[in-house]
């Protein structure tokens, strides 16, 4: 017997033994716990221009007003840099 016989009687670990998941089990994307890709995108680039302005905000000693400055600046840095 060679080895490519006796690979193929060899018991399989018990892993591959385990019956598979059924469909039922398996999130597919689209569903409630998967968020299009898009969405997924625009939520991720949002936090990190909110987290940019509050950086700015830091920055120039957290003066009160002009939140939209910070903001529109941080924007500009994050589309310009991907």
């Amino acid at each position: 017997m060679d080895f490519e016989q006796r690979s193929a009687t060899a018991t399989a670990p018990a892993f591959e033994k385990e019956a598979p998941t059924s469909p039922a089990t398996v999130q597919e994307p689209g569903n409630a716990t998967y968020p299009d890709l898009n969405s997924l995108l625009a939520a991720l680039e949002h936090e990190r221009i909110a987290t940019l302005a509050y950086f700015y905000w830091q920055q120039r000693g957290c003066p009160d007003g002009s939140p939209g400055d910070d903001w529109s600046r941080a924007e500009q840095h994050i589309r310009e840099n991907r």
